[in-house]
């Protein structure tokens, strides 16, 4: 009888001790994938996701939506609107309130590093849930807005709409369970640019009819603003995402054989970063904070600028094409800046919109480039073999 043989290297079969269940490991074929599982985790999750993550709080939501349309003493229950409590008002809540805690449950019980202090666990999970509930919760204010132009003066009676509002939740609470259970660096990368890129242009549109673009970028956060708190919402959760995302990436590195003190020295950059970007969020651009606000901004630049100017040192593995574009976006900053203090080309408002943009591009390909590096450290050669 043939028998097939897979030939790994000892260093590979080590790692994978650790994730076999009685020496057993299950594979299986996922988008010109091949992953190797503990079959009993797999099994487990699924199996929790299906039933006591999923089903219950969207029975109960149902339950509780049901209650209080009952105690309106209104037959009719509206669709959309705001005349009474509608099916999409309560959903929106219902969502909100059973996915945050939903979120903040299950990453703790299923996705989140326990290895780490307390402190990182609590900041990482708190971030990650509102990050993810607020995703959710402006993703339905759209729907609901779309649903309310289309379905105008639809109404149901409580039974009907008590299990609509069950549906619509348990929708989103599917979201947000998947979201919890797949926490990982490209996902993150991800909120940061929809969280980062969302919130400002939110900030630019509520304030178009005030022109803040005659004054500058920062105007978006100061109390002549409208809805100011956007704008600065959106910097310093952004920089506590990025600190999750430098947590989770150095947390890799620090068990390959690449991580060394020039990696730790990145890693302070990063959180520096972070600190500067939540600063400028913290301090807006008005009255005794403007000094700190200009300081924390200019800062995150040199930064990045220093970081570009030192980046072969750092990291003398790093690809000549992202070398090259690292020179690039430093040139495109010098020039830039000399556009706008040396010949007044550039306004305030453009020249911080294209330095920002440029440093906050750089850093996250920067991080897509040490995941690189990672990655390629975790790569072994294998030989099939048939006796």
């Amino acid at each position: 009888m043939t028998k097939n043989y897979l030939e790994i290297p000892e260093e590979l079969y080590n790692k994978l001790s650790d994730y076999a269940e009685n020496d057993q490991l299950s594979i299986r074929l996922e988008n010109q994938q091949i992953l190797l599982e503990n079959p009993k985790i797999n099994h487990t999750n699924k199996q929790n996701l299906a039933l006591h993550y999923f089903i219950v709080p969207s029975l109960a939501s149902g339950i509780i939506a049901l209650l209080i349309f009952l105690s309106t003493n209104h037959p009719q229950i509206a669709f959309t609107g705001s005349r009474h409590l509608s099916v999409a008002s309560l959903s929106i809540i219902l969502s909100t309130l059973f996915g945050f805690f939903g979120f903040i449950w299950i990453y703790l019980r299923k996705s989140c590093d326990l290895s780490k202090s307390k402190f990182k666990i609590f900041r990482e999970t708190l971030t990650l849930s509102v990050a993810y509930t607020s995703i959710s919760f402006a993703v339905q204010i759209i729907f609901w807005y779309i649903i309310g132009k289309t379905f105008s003066g639809v109404t149901f009676d409580p039974f009907t709409a008590g299990f609509l509002v069950l549906v619509f939740v348990g929708i989103i609470f599917y979201f947000l369970i998947s979201a919890a259970l797949s926490v990982t660096l490209p996902n993150l990368i991800l909120l940061l640019f929809t969280t980062f890129i969302g919130g400002i242009l939110v900030s630019m549109a509520t304030n178009n009819q005030k022109d803040w673009w005659q004054h500058n970028f920062s105007f978006l956060g100061t109390g002549e603003a409208t809805q100011h708190w956007q704008f600065n919402i959106t910097l310093i959760f952004s920089a506590l995402i990025l600190l999750t995302i430098t947590d989770f990436l150095f947390a890799e590195f620090s068990k390959s054989s690449f991580y060394n003190y020039k990696f730790k020295i990145i890693r302070v950059f990063y959180i520096l970063i972070a600190f500067l970007i939540a600063f400028v969020g913290i301090f807006p651009a008005q009255s005794w904070t403007m000094p700190i606000h200009n300081n924390s901004a200019f800062g995150l630049v040199a930064v990045v600028l220093i970081m570009i100017i030192f980046l072969k040192w750092l990291v003398p593995t790093v690809s000549k094409e992202f070398l090259a574009l690292s020179w690039t976006a430093l040139i495109a900053l010098i020039l830039s800046a000399v556009a706008f203090m040396g010949i007044h080309y550039l306004s305030l408002t453009v020249f911080e919109i294209i330095a920002f943009a440029i440093a906050f591009t750089w850093l996250v390909m920067f991080i897509n480039s040490l995941r690189g590096i990672i990655q390629e450290g975790n790569e072994w050669q294998v030989k099939l073999l048939q006796k």
